[in-house]
């Protein structure tokens, strides 16, 4: 196995007609994506808990706050889902494995993508 790390498993030619074909790119590639994803109104945006897998909209959530940090709880399982911390630097978002996020079907239609 090489320690390239633009090497993917099983890529095919660039210039086939695949869907599933994987591309290495930059960060670039997913801005967009990521913009479109925390559009419109945030509390609606759908979190999902890496360990029991509750859905529900961030506005649900159990959130723990202090003047350092905002740590966002799953409200079955106090799993962790993220923590959002205030720094000198600015914000910066720790997110723990498993959470998974994408727009609620009502948000979306208000604000939709692109």
């Amino acid at each position: 196995m090489s320690d390239d790390p633009t090497r993917v498993a099983h890529a095919t030619h660039p210039g086939r007609d695949d869907p599933h074909t994987a591309h290495v790119v930059d960060g670039n590639a997913v801005v967009g994506a990521l913009e479109d994803l925390l559009a419109g109104d945030l509390s609606m945006l759908i979190v999902e808990c890496g360990g029991c897998h509750r859905a529900a909209p961030l506005a649900e959530w159990r959130v723990e706050a202090d003047r350092d940090a905002f740590i966002v709880r799953c409200r079955s399982c106090t799993h962790t889902l993220w923590t959002l911390m205030r720094g000198g630097d600015g914000p910066s978002l720790l997110i723990a494995g498993g959470c998974g996020l994408r727009r609620s079907p009502d948000d979306a239609e208000r604000h939709p993508a692109g």
